[in-house]
C-alpha cells in the first residue's frame, strides 16, 4: 500500500525487474533518494575498481597486441568522426582534410598538423593519431562512449 492525497491508500502491483533493470534504475534515479543514493556510490565504486583492473589488463598485453588494440579502437571511431563529418556537411576530401586539422588545433592548443609534427619530432610518414591514440586509449575506449550515451538521451 502506498499513500496518495487525501490520506488515502492504493496497492499497487509488485513488479520484478531483471538485474539490468535495476541498475538503470539506479543509474537514473532521483540521488537524493535514500534506495538510489547508496546504490550510486557503490556504482562508483564498481566503475573505478573496472578502471582500475582494466588499466592492468591493458599493461599486461605484449606491444604488438597493444596496438592492435588501439587500431581496432581507432578503426572503429574513426568511422564514427567520418559519419557525424558527413552529417555536419563535411563532403569532399579537402573538407575533411581541414576538418581534421581543426581537430588536431582542438587537441594540441591550436597547433595544425604541420606544428604537431615539428613539435614532437615526428618523421613525415608518422601519424600523430597514432601517437594519440597510444597516449589516450582510456578516453576513447571508456569515456567517450559513456559521453555518446549520455548525449543521445540514453543512460
Amino acid at each position: 500500500m502506498v499513500k496518495i492525497g487525501s490520506n488515502a491508500k492504493r496497492a499497487l502491483k509488485d513488479i520484478v525487474l531483471s538485474r539490468y533493470a535495476c541498475y538503470l534504475v539506479v543509474q537514473n534515479g532521483d540521488p537524493a533518494k535514500p534506495v538510489i543514493g547508496g546504490r550510486a556510490d557503490l556504482f562508483a565504486i564498481q566503475t573505478r575498481r573496472q578502471e582500475l583492473a582494466d588499466d592492468e589488463a591493458f599493461k599486461q598485453l605484449r606491444e604488438d597486441e597493444k596496438r592492435l588494440f588501439l587500431r581496432n579502437e581507432l578503426k572503429e571511431h574513426n568511422k564514427q568522426l567520418v559519419e557525424a563529418a558527413q552529417q555536419a556537411g563535411v563532403a569532399t576530401a579537402t573538407d575533411f582534410a581541414i576538418f581534421q586539422n581543426h581537430g588536431y588545433q582542438g587537441l594540441y592548443g591550436g597547433l595544425d598538423q604541420k606544428a604537431i609534427h615539428q613539435r614532437k619530432g615526428l618523421k613525415k610518414n608518422q601519424k600523430i593519431w597514432i601517437i594519440w591514440v597510444q597516449q589516450n586509449w582510456r578516453l576513447i575506449s571508456f569515456e567517450l562512449p559513456k559521453q555518446k550515451k549520455n548525449s543521445s538521451g540514453m543512460a
